[in-house]
């Protein structure tokens, strides 16, 4: 009887524990993880890119057309001389 009375206070067996994940899952889990972080510093990258050309896109556009762009803004920075609103002809000089 000391086998039932013991059996009755003691305490129970642990429950094995749970299998861990699939390897397989694991895998694509960082496969995931990776391609979300590439994505992310693509996004970055063009991000940069784009600050760069807003800051100096107006100028590198403007001082290209010119032999030394170092010079500064042209002198003439009319339309040219043909060029009139009243259509005469004339620019109104």
């Amino acid at each position: 009887m000391g086998g039932i009375a013991s059996a009755i206070f003691s305490r129970p067996k642990a429950p094995p524990p749970p299998p861990g994940p699939d390897p397989a899952m694991l895998k694509a889990q960082r496969e995931q993880e990776a391609r979300i972080e590439a994505r992310e510093q693509q996004s970055q990258r063009e991000i940069a890119a784009r600050k760069r050309a807003r800051r100096s896109g107006g100028n590198r556009a403007l001082l290209a057309q010119r032999d030394n762009p170092f010079l500064g803004v042209p002198t003439q920075t009319t339309l040219g001389t043909g060029y009139s609103r009243s259509g005469s002809g004339t620019t109104g000089y």
